[in-house]
Order: structure tokens, then C-alpha cells, then sequence
């Protein structure tokens, strides 16, 4: 063999050399890039899930504060006078459309109250606070709501304050 034909050799098996070099490199490249958007899309998920744990705790929050609120519109509603004016009447039914308002902020947020009189004594979401016989109601049923429930989703915010047929 001449000394041609060897460096034609040595250079064809030098760049041969040098271009399974480089695709090691790409795919090395190629691994790192998927990895890195592998963990991008992962950040993003866990973003995601982090944000709608805020918003769950924020809605919370808000209802938390809003509930009381509704609860002296319900109280104040029980001891309305009989016999009122036209002037004091139409100002009950303006106070009652501020807690209707109220009362569907929460409903905006997905906060449902709960516990009415006939519905089943559940001790996960119902508080009992008294017994009474009451010959119309069924054993186990609430006979009479003290304080409305409320929750989000499935998750109890408060309990309903109940009296329980027993």
C-alpha cells in the first residue's frame, strides 16, 4: 500500500471516528433537552395544583367571612316585627336582596349550605345541639335547623347547628 492510500485510510476512519462522536453528542444533547422539558412540564403541573390549593384556601377564607354575615340576616329575619309600614316593609326587602347578593357570592365560589328540617342526622356534617319528640318526624331527622351548614365542594366549612328527632 502506498503512503496515499494509508492517509486516505487514516482520514476516512478519523472522520468516521468524528461522526459517531458527534451523534453521541446529539443524542447526549438530544436526552438532555428531553429531560429538561420532561421537568418543565412537571413545574407546570405542580404549578397548576399549588395555584388551585390557593384558590381553594381563598375561597375558604372568603366564605369564612361572609357566613357570620348571613347568619345575623337569618337571626335578624326570625324576629321581624309583624305590622310594619309600607316605608319600614320595602326596607326589610331591601336588607333581604343584600343577603340574597350575598348568598350568591357564595354560591359563585361553590359554597352550598345544607341542612334542612327533614333531612337525615348525618354526624359528619350536622351538629346536634338538642333532641325533641316530634310525633310527624321520622327517628334520626331534623326536626328543626338552628344554624344553616355550609360547604365547598365536599368538604364541610361548618357544620348545621340541629335539633334531632329521637
Amino acid at each position: 500500500m502506498s503512503d496515499e492510500e494509508e492517509i486516505k485510510t487514516d482520514e476516512g476512519e478519523n472522520s468516521t471516528s468524528q461522526e459517531t462522536e458527534n451523534c453521541g453528542k446529539c443524542d447526549e444533547y438530544k436526552l438532555g433537552w428531553q429531560r429538561a422539558l420532561a421537568d418543565y412540564d412537571n413545574l407546570k403541573k405542580d404549578l397548576m395544583k399549588e395555584k388551585d390549593g390557593m384558590r381553594r384556601i381563598v375561597k375558604e377564607d372568603v366564605s369564612e367571612s361572609i357566613i357570620p354575615i348571613l347568619d345575623h340576616f337569618d337571626q335578624a329575619l326570625k324576629f321581624k316585627p309583624q305590622g310594619l309600614d309600607a316605608t319600614a316593609e320595602n326596607w326589610v326587602t331591601g336588607m333581604m336582596h343584600v343577603r340574597n347578593q350575598l348568598e350568591s357570592v357564595l354560591l359563585g365560589l361553590g359554597v352550598e349550605s345544607f341542612g334542612a328540617v327533614g333531612d337525615i342526622f348525618d354526624p359528619h356534617s350536622h351538629e346536634s345541639v338538642g333532641e325533641r319528640e316530634d310525633a310527624d318526624a321520622a327517628d334520626h331527622t331534623i326536626v328543626e335547623v338552628s344554624q344553616r351548614g355550609w360547604k365547598l365542594g365536599e368538604r364541610v366549612i361548618r357544620p348545621a347547628l340541629v335539633v334531632v328527632r329521637s
